[in-house]
């Protein structure tokens, strides 16, 4: 990777560029262009991980250029609304996926650790998102973090760690796709059959992907309105005792004889997490100062009510705690009187719809985090290369798409689930530290947003998920530790 002093531009050239893009870059004023450009010049007369000063010219890294809301791109059309969308599937996705909790934790244990991990794990990494990608409006997002904070090496490494986890977290959804469809029909395929219908799955959705992230936001929100309406449903029938429903409230105090922490603290994470993924697509979105908190902090409320009100609902309905498996919620609103068939069809098409969601998502955050690390000078310029009409980052599609397929036949949810935690929990303590790093050594950085604490307040608030990451690679089974070494002695190499 290049060395930061050998990427250096003059602060003249620099206000230049800005004054030029604040015309085709309507939704930042030209007051903060020159208070960034003022805040160029100031850092660069300081020393610092990034800056390289030269006599008298005034110069600094490309990437403050980035930070200052100049990039390569220059329609931003992403929308509120869409934005929302995506960063809902970046980080739930649905109630489906939460049986594991109710299984190796109980009803007690997963409704106070859903409420637990949402202050101690949610708030933090949504609010470093928001701060982060306001500070930083470009494609790439946590890596351009990293790679400012600590260096070219740390943004190789921080864009490396998301892009498995993600691809090894996208590759779980074909065959939760294939168990959803199952259940619905109630009818299970051949094998041959199965990897038709995992083909077809794969191939819409990276087709909507090829279609641009206009394309992509919109689907989501379809998606996103589509598949919370059956647990709206189950939600209200459940609480009014209509339909005869046998829901009893004292199963939400249930503690099991013996909680599978491991398996608990890596569900709960994972469902938890994932909050800075839509960040790499932060060059795409119109408006970002205002859309990113707004969008952020409507999703936060959403995902924390999407997995407690069902899962209150579910466990008020059923208390055999081993039969919470992956797709059992389908299995049993199947059971219940009345409506319950229809609600079960309803449900798993819901969840199939949930799967689609993930996958979609999924694979435009990593085609944009390559696309924007081959635009910050990460990758070669050939992963930032993008189709004429729609926009979309081709070569890193596909780069993303071959991987995903190489990782659906490796091991089990378990397996697949503890290698994607542990880069996911490495990239974590990674971002954390680029955000305290840049509070200390750019306090003039422009924030939009900004967290509002600062010293020992801001360590400690960063306090508890430093520790919940580092628990969860401790208690990481070993096939998972193995394979994640692997994986990240390439990266490294």
């Amino acid at each position: 990777l290049p060395s930061h002093s050998s990427r250096t531009f003059s602060t003249t050239n620099t206000i230049s560029t800005i004054h030029e893009t604040n015309n085709s870059s309507s939704h930042v004023s030209g007051e903060q262009h020159e208070h960034i450009a003022h805040w160029i010049c100031q850092s660069s007369q300081e020393e610092g991980p990034f800056v390289n000063v030269e006599e008298e010219t005034c110069e600094t890294d490309p990437l403050l250029i980035h930070s200052s809301r100049v990039g390569p791109h220059r329609h931003r059309h992403l929308s509120r609304l869409s934005l929302t969308a995506i960063i809902y599937f970046a980080v739930s996705g649905g109630p489906e996926g939460t049986e594991s909790l109710i299984s190796s934790g109980g009803p007690l244990y997963t409704i106070i650790g859903l409420c637990i991990a949402a202050v101690v794990w949610a708030l933090p990494t949504a609010l470093m998102t928001t701060e982060l990608s306001t500070a930083f409006p470009e494609n790439g997002g946590f890596a351009i973090w990293a790679k400012t904070a600590w260096g070219f090496t740390a943004g190789g490494v921080a864009g490396w760690l998301q892009f498995v986890s993600t691809a090894v977290d996208v590759a779980l959804y074909p065959s939760m796709f294939l168990s959803y469809v199952q259940a619905v029909t109630s009818d299970p395929f051949s094998t041959y059959h199965g990897n038709i219908i995992k083909v077809v799955f794969v191939t819409i959705l990276i087709m909507i992907n090829l279609a641009g992230l206009d394309a992509v936001g919109t689907s989501s929100l379809i998606m996103l309105t589509l598949l919370l309406l059956p647990y709206i449903a189950i939600i209200g029938i459940s609480s009014s005792g209509a339909f005869e429903w046998p829901a009893n409230p004292a199963n939400w105090l249930v503690v099991l004889p013996k909680t599978d922490w491991s398996t608990f603290i890596t569900v709960l994470v994972w469902n938890m997490g994932m909050w800075e993924a839509a960040s790499v697509c932060a060059g795409e979105v119109a408006n970002v100062e205002q859309v990113y908190p707004q969008a952020i902090g409507t999703v936060v409320v959403l995902v924390v009510a999407n997995y407690i009100l069902p899962i209150m609902a579910f466990t008020a309905l059923n208390s055999d705690w081993s039969s919470y498996t992956n797709g059992f919620y389908i299995d049993l609103v199947h059971k219940l009187p009345v409506v319950g068939k229809g609600l079960a069809i309803c449900l798993g098409m819901s969840q199939c719809i949930s799967a689609a969601g993930l996958f979609l998502n999924g694979v435009a955050k990593n085609s944009f985090l390559v696309c924007g690390m081959g635009e910050q000078g990460m990758l070669p310029k050939i992963a930032a290369w993008r189709m004429p009409v729609s926009e979309t980052p081709g070569v890193a599609v596909l780069v993303t798409l071959v991987l995903v397929c190489s990782m659906m036949g490796f091991g089990d949810f378990r397996a697949i689930l503890g290698v994607d935690m542990i880069f996911y929990s490495l990239s974590l303590l990674l971002e954390i530290a680029s955000l305290l790093r840049l509070r200390a050594v750019s306090p003039g950085l422009p924030r939009p947003y900004r967290i509002p604490l600062d010293g020992v307040g801001l360590y400690a608030f960063y306090t508890p998920p430093v520790l919940l990451a580092l628990t969860v690679v401790a208690l990481s089974p070993g096939d998972a530790l193995v394979a994640a070494t692997v994986l990240l002695g390439v990266g490294l190499a």
